[in-house]
């Protein structure tokens, strides 16, 4: 029977790619929400980058809970954190 070396560090990789890595085949990086108070009405950021603003926290979340249904069935990741 053959025997089959396995290096550590290309299963690694090929498991958990890190996002910046030139070349990645299997690169599933998260989007990110953020939603947080601001005033009277709630902020959403996507990816740190301004998203949206709504009148209530359950709006916002709602929404942002329609786009990451909407990633998810495309194979992607993606996460929010509430403040």
């Amino acid at each position: 029977m053959p025997r089959i070396t396995l290096h550590a560090a290309s299963r690694w990789d090929d498991l958990w790619p890190t996002y910046g890595e030139p070349d990645l085949a299997n690169a599933n990086v998260p989007v990110r929400f953020s939603i947080a108070p601001r005033g009277d009405s709630w902020e959403v950021f996507r990816n740190m980058r301004f998203w949206g603003i709504f009148l209530s926290r359950t709006e916002a979340r709602d929404t942002v809970r329609r786009e990451m249904h909407q990633i998810f069935s495309g194979g992607g990741a993606a996460e929010v954190s509430l403040s």
